[in-house]
């Protein structure tokens, strides 16, 4: 009834996310009780640029309320405890738009699912900070550098996890 852009922001606002369409530079929030204001029902025709859905039981199947969402620029799902590899392979719709994308504190991410991010190539900022299930983070960043080449990786260094070993 209200369209895409004000189901994606209802959804999480629900979760106790935050939106913040097009052309505008506040958010909309939830608050501490999970209460919002129902104002950006009037930006029924405004895309949502920014979608925050970090600290949500955010899975594969609540994508659903955002891939539709052509014009995201920002995406947010810091710390969500049920997002996976599986989920992140949905990404690829955004190729066109997202150019930040963060993804710190996420435990079933692993390096598979950060392959999958090749799609984006209009992403200048990727946050991997706090990845706990990837391994030889190193290597996984001089990968994503080769797939990336414009975008700003944190959280990984070079020498985090693992260390190569080179023949005397």
């Amino acid at each position: 009834m209200y369209g895409k852009y004000v189901a994606a922001a209802y959804y999480a606002l629900s979760k106790g996310g935050g939106a913040r369409f097009q052309g505008h530079k506040e958010w909309y929030r939830a608050d501490k009780r999970g209460k919002f204001s129902w104002d950006f029902l009037e930006h029924r025709d405004v895309p949502v640029e920014c979608v925050d859905l970090s600290n949500t039981p955010l899975t594969f199947r609540g994508l659903d309320n955002i891939v539709a969402l052509k014009e995201l620029r920002e995406l947010y799902l810091n710390h969500c405890p049920h997002l996976d590899d599986w989920a992140l392979s949905r990404l690829h719709v955004f190729n066109d738009s997202l150019e930040v994308l963060s993804l710190a504190g996420c435990p079933c991410i692993t390096e598979r699912g950060l392959a999958t991010l090749h799609h984006l190539k209009n992403l200048k900022y990727l946050d991997v900070s706090d990845l706990h299930s990837v391994a030889n983070k190193g290597l996984i960043r001089i990968l994503m550098e080769e797939v990336l080449p414009n975008c700003e990786i944190v959280g990984m260094n070079y020498l985090d996890g693992g260390q190569i070993q080179f023949p005397n």
